[in-house]
C-alpha cells in the first residue's frame, strides 16, 4: 500500500521525542503503513541512542557561560550549528592541550582509537543501504584497495563460527592517515565492525576490552596496525571474536 509522504521534520521530531500527541499519532499511522520507513526510523532511533550513550559524559558537562545566552527555542539549523560549534571547540581544546598529555602517549592513542572505532560503528551500522563502500562479493578487490591505502596487509577474517558474515568494507579518515572498517552481520541483523588504523607507536599491544558504553570495543595492535572490534555484544562473546580476528591477522 502506498502512503502519502510525511514531512521529514515530523520524522526527526518523532525520533527526538519532541512531538505533541496528535503529531506523534500521525507519524505512527504513517509508519504502520510503510514498513520501509518504519525500518528507517528505527535505525535513526538506534543511532540516536548509541550516539547519546557514546557522548553521555560530554552531555553531562555544564554549558559554557559564553553559550548560556542562546535562546532556548532555536531552529533545527541553529541547534545543529551549535552542536558543531561545541564539537569544534572540543577538538580545538584537545589540540591546544595535546602537549600536556604527551607523558601518556599510549593512553591518548588508545582512547582515540576506541572513540573513532565506536563512532564509526554507530554511524555506519545504522545504515541500511550504504553500510559499506565495497561489498563482500568483491572481497579480493576490496582487500587490494584497502591494503594499498593502508600500506599494510588488510584481511577479512572469517567469523562464520560466531554467526557473522562479512558485508564489506569502507575507507575512513584516521587521525594520522587512512583508516578502514570491515562490517559483519549475523542472522538476527546485529552488526559487528573491525576498525583498523596505522599504529603510531609501532609496538604490539595485547587484546584489551573497553566496557564503557553499550557499544563495546575490544582493541589491540600487532605493531603495524591497531585493531578495534566493536559491537553490542556481551564481553565474553566479543572477546572470543576479537581473539579470532587477532589470530587471523597473524597468519
Amino acid at each position: 500500500m502506498s502512503t502519502a509522504p510525511i514531512a521529514e521534520e515530523l520524522i526527526q521530531g518523532y525520533v527526538d521525542g519532541q512531538l505533541d500527541a496528535g503529531q506523534r499519532a500521525e507519524v505512527e499511522r504513517y509508519l504502520a503503513l510503510d514498513p520501509a520507513e518504519a525500518e528507517r526510523v528505527e535505525a535513526y532511533r538506534r543511532h540516536r541512542q548509541s550516539i547519546k550513550a557514546a557522548y553521555a559524559d560530554v552531555l553531562g558537562e555544564p554549558v559554557p557561560g559564553a553559550m548560556q545566552g542562546f535562546h532556548a527555542r532555536r531552529s533545527p539549523v541553529a541547534r545543529v550549528a551549535a552542536i558543531l560549534a561545541w564539537v569544534a571547540f572540543g577538538a580545538l581544546l584537545g589540540w591546544l592541550v595535546r602537549g600536556q598529555v604527551a607523558s601518556a602517549p599510549d593512553m591518548t592513542a588508545e582512547t582515540e582509537l576506541i572513540d573513532r572505532a565506536r563512532v564509526a560503528h554507530v554511524i555506519y551500522s545504522a545504515e541500511t543501504r550504504r553500510a559499506v563502500e565495497v561489498a563482500a562479493s568483491q572481497e579480493e578487490d576490496m582487500i587490494r584497495w584497502l591494503s594499498k591505502r593502508m600500506n599494510a596487509a588488510v584481511r577479512v577474517p572469517k567469523l562464520d563460527e560466531f554467526g557473522f558474515q562479512a558485508l564489506g568494507g569502507r575507507l575512513l579518515p584516521g587521525q594520522r592517515g587512512p583508516a578502514c572498517q570491515i562490517m559483519y552481520q549475523n542472522a538476527a541483523g546485529k552488526r559487528l565492525t573491525i576498525y583498523l588504523a596505522r599504529d603510531p607507536q609501532g609496538a604490539p599491544k595485547p587484546v584489551r576490552f573497553s566496557d564503557k558504553e553499550s557499544v563495546h570495543v575490544v582493541f589491540w595492535s600487532d605493531g603495524t596496525l591497531a585493531f578495534a572490534v566493536s559491537a553490542e555484544l556481551g564481553a565474553d562473546e566479543l572477546k572470543r571474536i576479537a581473539s579470532a580476528v587477532a589470530q587471523s591477522s597473524r597468519l
